[in-house]
């Protein structure tokens, strides 16, 4: 089934928002930004922006744009947290579109929607299009609030390395130096080495499913997670189901071996990997277990994800 594209508003009539991360890829993102704006100014675009200042930030410039306008196209410009955050901001507003500038460490979303990675051509592929897509998001709730998902929600071993990750101090240094996926190999295999699984009971669509020695437990609305790790192939964004991966019961050097094969999806066949699908999940554990959503940690315990088909519209790059 081939993704839906519709025409949307003339290229004249556009209103842009750009919300920046100064903070994305170490502050890489703001020369990613001068010269984006560089291009607007050079090109005649009337458009207005604002730097994000703290996390969720994002959310809240997107609502306030959004209730004094309700039309316009929300350009997020930073990673994978930043159009998180932009996506979350866009739900509930009919007439808004988004669109991706990558300019972080991880970009899975751009690469899930095939995104040029250079910003650039990013940029000029969304000036010249006005074409749209409906995508689905991924509502949650854990015990320390809710919001909405774009790529996908991690339970267990994956949210544990991205808590890690996000409060080193080392990470900084490391995305300086253009080496940031070091950071993430390194609190991988320290997480593999600590990190106990434990009993999971992952209920989807009311159909209950136990599992011991659960590692993770990831629920994909796009293929991509973790800066690039291809965790669930077949996932699409706009198909209006969860695609559900449950690793468990796998001894600690095979999972480290496993993950050598997820560069290629063979991990999928291997004992001990188990992948359905589905629109409502509900993840319950015998352990406090961190939680993950789009790379941003979202609680710990129990999950409750439901499927939002087709909330949001995607400004899609022209050919």
């Amino acid at each position: 089934m081939g993704k839906a594209e519709v025409r949307g508003d003339s290229l004249e009539r556009r209103t842009y928002y750009f919300i920046i991360n100064p903070a994305a890829k170490n502050a890489g993102s703001l020369k990613v930004w001068e010269k984006t704006k560089e291009t607007l100014d050079r090109e005649g675009i009337s458009y207005s922006y604002a730097f994000t200042e703290y996390k969720g930030h994002g959310v809240a410039l997107a609502r306030e744009f959004l209730q004094s306008t309700g039309d316009a196209i929300l350009v997020a410009v930073g990673g994978d947290g930043t159009i998180h955050e932009v996506a979350n901001g866009a739900a509930g507003f009919p007439g808004v579109r988004i669109a991706y500038i990558p300019a972080g460490s991880g970009n899975d979303f751009a690469r899930g929607e095939g995104i040029d990675s250079r910003p650039l051509q990013a940029l000029s592929g969304l000036l010249h299009s006005n074409k749209v897509r409906p995508i689905d998001l991924g509502f949650y709730k854990t015990s320390s609030g809710k919001g909405y998902l774009l790529n996908s929600l991690g339970i267990g071993l994956d949210a544990a390395i991205t808590e890690a990750v996000n409060q080193s101090r080392m990470k900084h240094y490391f995305n300086k130096l253009g080496a940031g996926k070091i950071i993430y190999l390194a609190y991988f295999l320290w997480k593999w080495m600590t990190y106990k699984p434990g009993e999971m009971e992952v209920e989807i669509d009311d159909e209950s499913h136990s599992f011991t020695n659960t590692w993770l437990v990831n629920v994909s609305n796009h293929p991509y997670f973790g800066g690039g790790i291809k965790i669930s192939p077949n996932a699409k964004p706009d198909d209006g189901v969860f695609h559900i991966l449950v690793i468990h019961n796998i001894p600690r050097l095979k999972l480290l071996l496993m993950f050598s094969t997820v560069l290629w999806g063979g991990h999928l066949k291997l004992r001990g990997v188990d992948s359905f699908e589905g629109r409502t999940i509900r993840v319950t554990s015998s352990f406090e277990v961190p939680i993950q959503a789009d790379g941003e940690n979202v609680g710990a315990g129990e999950a409750f994800i439901e499927m939002k088909h087709h909330m949001v519209k995607l400004a899609v790059q022209g050919e």
